[in-house]
């Protein structure tokens, strides 16, 4: 399980036959109820791409509809978008 940067904490109230039946799974899988918990929350996320940084995003709007790079006048952006 791959943890990022910023955590999220949060109380959360569970019924009680659910956190029984919760409990023995967890043990039947021998991890820690909170473990098994993340581990459940994060498989029934959809995976998402990794955002595009915001200059990535700029240079697809910087080129000119032909995809000619020779057609820029700007050195430093002619540069940036050949790479």
């Amino acid at each position: 399980m791959e943890r990022t940067a910023t955590l999220h904490r949060k109380l959360i109230d569970i019924k009680p036959s659910v956190f029984e039946s919760l409990s023995q799974e967890a043990s039947r899988q021998g991890v820690s109820l909170k473990r098994f918990i993340e581990d459940l929350l994060e498989r029934s996320c959809p995976r998402r791409e990794v955002p595009e940084s915001g200059i990535s995003r700029l240079i697809g709007s910087a080129l000119p509809k032909s995809g000619d790079l020779v057609s820029i006048n700007d050195d430093r952006l002619k540069y940036l978008l050949s790479k």
